[in-house]
């Protein structure tokens, strides 16, 4: 492990908007490794060998997954082998004013994301939620109400 702290902060807002990117359940699998194990700033050292042995896959499997990640420009074009690097506005840092530093500097690539940033897509026709009392939402986007009485701390021993 690098003595670089764990990049626990993560952009929300580009997370909620994750879902436009339709990555296949592999890509995000692979993805999902990805930031696993970044290092703060997105920068991932692993091979695809090690991925495919992680997640039980072939490695040409895992190697579509990682195009498919690179097309929709979440992770970088450009990389050296045992190297992949998550777009800025996906990967981790140390905190918000870490990842803000990170964005302004001169030497950051920030890349286009392939993939609608704007609106939350619908879920697709073959959601198996469409057509059943499954609201993601049932509060219609208000707040919900605050307890009467705060609850009671007991003590375990």
């Amino acid at each position: 492990m690098s003595s670089a702290s764990i990049p626990g902060f993560h952009n929300p807002e580009i997370f909620e908007v994750l879902p436009n990117a339709c990555l296949s359940p592999t890509a995000r699998d692979v993805f999902d490794v990805l930031t696993s194990r970044q290092e703060p700033g997105g920068l991932v050292k692993v091979r695809q060998q090690e991925l495919a042995e992680r997640l039980g896959l072939t490695q040409s499997v895992v190697s579509r997954a990682i195009s498919q990640l690179r097309d929709k420009g979440i992770i970088s074009e450009r990389q050296r082998r045992g190297e992949v690097l998550i777009h800025p506005l996906l990967a981790g840092y140390e905190s918000l004013s870490h990842m803000v530093n990170h964005l302004k500097a001169p030497d950051t690539f920030v890349w286009p994301l392939n993939f609608p940033t704007g609106d939350i897509r619908p879920p697709r026709a073959r959601d198996a939620r469409i057509g059943t009392d499954f609201d993601p939402d049932p509060d219609g986007g208000e707040d919900a109400p605050l307890p009467d009485a705060p609850p009671a701390l007991r003590l375990a021993g």
